[in-house]
């Protein structure tokens, strides 16, 4: 909610807007493994979001396929900002998702945060609350509040 805040205060339309967030299921599983999925899950939020406002805002982070890669996917995260009649999408930058990580998401049909946590990197129950996996594959240098900060503001141009 911080991105979310953070982000909407940067344009007038929005600066007095009131945010309230609220967990809803994505529809689309714990780790959607392509790019409609993860769009889908994004929309999915917004759609259920959308009680007593004038807007409502889904995040989703997912895969999608990415050829020449060792890996053959990347990750990144999906905003769909909905009015109650149209949609607004915008994304973040994707990162090459390393090849041990993907197979054991496919193997063992679990998330990213999961992953992390066989593959011995993190020990952390939910990475994404913590910076998400892009933290730790980048030493801290980026995170998941920064992608979800990237796919707000591209969401947000159909707004200007």
């Amino acid at each position: 909610m911080q991105s979310t805040r953070e982000v909407l205060a940067m344009y007038p339309k929005f600066v007095d807007a009131e945010i309230v967030g609220i967990e809803v299921d994505s529809g689309v599983g714990e780790q959607p493994m392509n790019l409609n999925a993860t769009i889908d899950g994004a929309i999915n939020r917004a759609k259920v979001a959308f009680q007593d406002c004038d807007y409502s805002i889904g995040i989703e982070g997912g895969l999608l396929e990415v050829p020449q890669t060792e890996s053959g996917v990347a990750k990144l995260e999906a905003c769909a900002i909905y009015d109650g009649k149209d949609i607004s999408l915008g994304f973040s930058c994707a990162y090459v998702v390393p090849e041990d990580l993907h197979r054991i998401v496919v193997e063992r049909n679990v998330d990213m945060s999961e992953a992390l946590k066989i593959s011995g990197r993190t020990d952390h129950v939910k990475i994404g609350t913590a910076g998400g996996g892009i933290s730790l594959l980048t030493d801290g240098r980026m995170t998941r509040y920064d992608m979800c900060k990237q796919a707000l503001t591209t969401a947000l141009i159909h707004f200007r």
